[in-house]
C-alpha cells in the first residue's frame, strides 16, 4: 500500500510539473506573439459584474496598442488614453477628463502587464485546453504570489493556439467583483497614429490634472 502511494504521489508530482512547464511554455508564446508586435486594434466588449448586487455593465469599444505601451479604450461614454506615461481618462456622463500619471499598483487593466508583469507575480495554471472546431483555446488562471500587492485578486485569460492572442481576459479584484473583456475583429498589420495616444482638449470639457 504505501509502494502505491508513492507512486501515486510520484505520478502527481510529475504531473503538476509537466502542466506547470506547459502554461509556462504558453505565456512565453503569448509574450513572443505580442512582444514582436507594433501595432494592435481590435472591437472589445466589456461586461462589468458587481458582487454584492449582481448588477451588470456592459460596454462596446475598440481598444488601440501600440509599443505595448501606449494603449486606447474608446466606447461612446469613456475614453482612455495612455502614452505610456500619462493616463487620459475622460467620461461624456461627466464631461470631464481626469489626467494622472501611470501607475504601477493602478486598479486599470494595462494589456503589457498581463503579459509581462502578470506572469512573474502570479502563479500560473491551465485550467483546460477546449477544440473548437479546427480552433484550439487554452484556458490560463493567474493567481497572485504571497508578496505581490495591488488591487487584482485573479486573471483567467482565454489565448488561441493557432496564433497565440488573447481573445478574452476575466479579472477579478479584491472586492469579488468581475470585468470581462471579449476581444475580436484583431488587426496587428495596420499602422495606428501617434495621434490615438494622446488627448486633444475639447470646448466645455472640465480637466482636472492629478499629477502633480
Amino acid at each position: 500500500m504505501k509502494k502505491i502511494l508513492t507512486y501515486l504521489a510520484c505520478f502527481l508530482l510529475i504531473g503538476s510539473v509537466a502542466k506547470a512547464q506547459d502554461v509556462n511554455d504558453i505565456i512565453e508564446n503569448v509574450q513572443k506573439t505580442y512582444d514582436k508586435m507594433k501595432f494592435f486594434s481590435a472591437v472589445f466588449k466589456q461586461i462589468e459584474t458587481f458582487k454584492i448586487t449582481g448588477s451588470q455593465t456592459e460596454m462596446l469599444g475598440h481598444i488601440y496598442i501600440a509599443g505595448g505601451e501606449k494603449y486606447r479604450f474608446e466606447s461612446d461614454e469613456q475614453i482612455i488614453i495612455t502614452d505610456g506615461e500619462n493616463v487620459w481618462a475622460y467620461s461624456s456622463k461627466s464631461n470631464q477628463v481626469i489626467i494622472d500619471k501611470v501607475k504601477e499598483n493602478s486598479a486599470a487593466l494595462l494589456p503589457r502587464d498581463i503579459l509581462f508583469k502578470y506572469p512573474k507575480q502570479y502563479y500560473a495554471t491551465l485550467l483546460s485546453e477546449d477544440k473548437h472546431g479546427d480552433q484550439t483555446i487554452y484556458t490560463i488562471k493567474l493567481d497572485p504570489k504571497e508578496d505581490t500587492h495591488g488591487y487584482v485578486k485573479s486573471v483567467k485569460l482565454w489565448i488561441d493556439k493557432k496564433y497565440w492572442l488573447i481573445h478574452k481576459i476575466e479579472a477579478i479584484d479584491l472586492r469579488g467583483n468581475s470585468t470581462l473583456f471579449e476581444i475580436s475583429q484583431i488587426d496587428t498589420k495596420n499602422k495606428i497614429p501617434d495621434s490615438y495616444f494622446t488627448y486633444e482638449n475639447q470646448p466645455g470639457v472640465e480637466v482636472v490634472d492629478r499629477r502633480e
